[in-house]
Parts: C-alpha cells; structure tokens; sequence
C-alpha cells in the first residue's frame, strides 16, 4: 500500500517540478516611485525601502534594502540584482541573499525616523519578472510592471 501511493505521488511531484519557475535574478530593473505625499501641499522626503520575502526572524525589525530618498514628485531607481543580510550571535553566523528572483515587498519612512521599526506597506512582488515597475508611495497597495525609467 505504501509503495503505491509513492508511485501515484512520484509523477504529481515530476509535474510539479516540470512546471516550476527556473527565473534567474536580473540586473537593471527598475522601480519608479511617486511621492504620494505631494498631493495635496509640498513633497515630504520619503525613504524608499525594500523588504526581501526571507526575512529572518531578528528582534532589531525587519531587514530592509535602502533604495534611496525620494524628495520631489517622483524618483527612479535601479534595484540591486541581490543583497545579504547577516546575523551574527555567540559563535555562530548566519547569511539571508535576497535577488531580485525572489520577492520583495516595499515602504516609506521618513529619512529622520528610526528604521528599527521600518515595515512594508505594500503587497510582494518579484522584480525580475519585469524590466520596469512602478508604484505610488504612501499609498500603493501594489507595485505594478511597467517600462523600465532612468535613474
């Protein structure tokens, strides 16, 4: 009975795997970001960051990429193709890499608060799955694939 249901399992498992995604991290992608907060009234500065979707579980907040600081109405930036968080304790070191195969979510904070805080506001998406992205922030739920922007 065992051996059965190990074969009927065997080629569901081979589907799956068959259909899997082989993306490939991807250079150049870009994200252009609208300051949400120019309408009404003047620009804040927002910091743009970014999220990566393995996050270790750290007391010091969430691990974050610093995408840049967005102080007119819109700012366009490369996204790096990867980036390594580390987490170091009493004998033993630990590395999370992030690409941009991998997905990631986003979030503003003002470049004076604390970043020991910082959290997304906005849903994951998998940057190299596009050349370009956009997204208004504060306030966009979701970064949406668009042509690639100059930084």
């Amino acid at each position: 009975m065992r051996l059965r249901r190990l074969i009927a399992i065997s080629p569901l498992m081979l589907a799956v795997v068959s259909c899997s995604s082989s993306l490939e991290p991807k250079s150049d992608v870009t994200l252009l970001v609208t300051n949400g907060s120019c309408d009404p009234g003047p620009c804040r500065a927002q910091q743009v960051l970014a999220f990566p979707s393995n996050q270790p579980n750290t007391p010091g907040g969430d691990w974050f990429v610093d995408l840049g600081t967005m102080t007119g109405p819109q700012l366009c930036v490369t996204i790096p193709i990867s980036a390594t968080f580390v987490v170091s304790g009493p004998g033993e070191t630990t590395k999370f890499v992030w690409n941009t195969a991998k997905p990631v979510a986003l979030g503003v904070e003002a470049p004076s608060e604390s970043r020991f805080e910082a959290s997304p506001s906005t849903s994951a998406f998998v940057p190299a799955t596009a050349a370009g992205w956009s997204i208004t922030l504060p306030g966009g739920g979701q970064a949406v694939q668009g042509p690639a922007c100059t930084p």
